[in-house]
């Protein structure tokens, strides 16, 4: 918890850091546009897909390849709000998890920014070797930075940390309770 609080601080931080010196200016996009890097975020539908690895730093040997797909809407300081389902494999074992969680990303700002703060939260269906299928509490956290932007789409990197729980794990033949595994995770993606 106190990880997701100071990321989340570093996230506000840097966003109102990065646009405080430039707030007053308008910086013209391409006339092809026709808009301004001031104008504000229409309500519009919205969806991209990730893809993207983790990093087991609690142990597990539950490092992760894995890809996403979300959609939603965004609207003035909103980049992102929607749902997402997400596809991890693990490179050192068998195992699989699906997340499925909302997913939260803004820039605190009515227009785009270079730097963002992502959150996700929600559940996730575990299919890990030699234990039994479960379901369980998946919660990420993470700092984008945008990497391209066009007409109609717009690139970004996201380097953050997952927590993904666990009820029950075997140690050997005996059952006993497992901590969840703590992922430094990296995307990169593409959204609409």
């Amino acid at each position: 918890m106190k990880r997701l609080i100071t990321i989340c601080a570093v996230a506000a931080a840097l966003s109102a850091s990065a646009g405080a010196s430039t707030e007053n200016a308008v910086t013209p996009l391409p006339v092809s546009t026709g808009k301004t890097a001031m104008t504000p975020r229409p309500l519009a539908f919205s969806w991209g897909a990730d893809l993207g690895g983790g990093i087991d730093v609690s142990g597990h040997n539950m490092s992760t390849l894995g890809f996403s797909a979300q959609f939603g809407m965004q609207w003035k300081w909103i980049r992102f709000f929607g749902i997402g389902a997400e596809a991890d494999i693990m490179v050192g074992n068998s195992s699989r998890t699906f997340p499925l969680s909302a997913i939260f990303r803004t820039d605190f700002c009515n227009y785009s920014r270079l730097v963002f703060m992502e959150l996700r939260g929600g559940v996730a269906l575990n299919y890990l070797d030699g234990d039994p299928q479960e379901t369980v509490p998946y919660g990420s956290a993470g700092i984008g930075v945008t990497l391209a932007t066009g007409k109609s789409f717009s690139s970004h990197i996201i380097v953050g940390y997952t927590y993904n729980g666990r009820k029950e794990c075997y140690l050997g033949d005996t059952r006993r309770n497992c901590p969840g595994m703590s992922l430094v995770s990296m995307r990169i993606g593409l959204s609409f």
